[in-house]
């Protein structure tokens, strides 16, 4: 048996455990993030947010938009999401649209706004874009501007 299998026993792909990143009750973040790993947010996000997993803890506060392939919110999320498991704990308020293809609501949880089902058969994976860096020794020169 291996203990480190990304399958469970029921042969389903279980969900990334290891949280890699938080960004803290203290903190406040604006802007987009993009990420390949598990984070929690337990201060608050005014951005987009685009990666693999996602945990939105009772503290936790999004203003923006969110794609990743599994969310866990026991917080708050103002924004549409895109997510291939949903679940929503009973503290969780998510105020948006809603597209995915596995959801969970404990009771108690509030969902306000429009929910559609991503389509089903295949697992909704993330693709993360990825900004060439500038080199100024590659920019056109001046006279090649017009």
């Amino acid at each position: 048996m291996n203990i480190f299998s990304t399958k469970n026993t029921s042969g389903a792909p279980a969900l990334p455990s290891a949280i890699s990143s938080i960004i803290g009750q203290d903190m406040s973040v604006i802007g987009d993030l993009s990420f390949q790993s598990k984070i929690q947010i337990d201060g608050r996000i005014q951005g987009n947010l685009t990666g693999t997993s996602l945990v939105v803890s009772e503290s936790g506060r999004i203003v923006g938009n969110v794609i990743t392939e599994s969310l866990v919110c026991y917080g708050q999320i103002d924004g549409d999401l895109t997510v291939g498991k949903l679940f929503l704990k009973k503290t969780g308020v998510i105020n948006g649209r809603v597209e995915t293809s596995d959801l969970s609501v404990e009771s108690g949880g509030s969902l306000n706004g429009e929910i559609k089902a991503l389509s089903q058969g295949k697992d909704f994976k993330v693709k993360l874009e990825t900004k060439p860096t500038e080199n100024p020794s590659q920019k056109p020169p001046e006279s090649a501007k017009e």
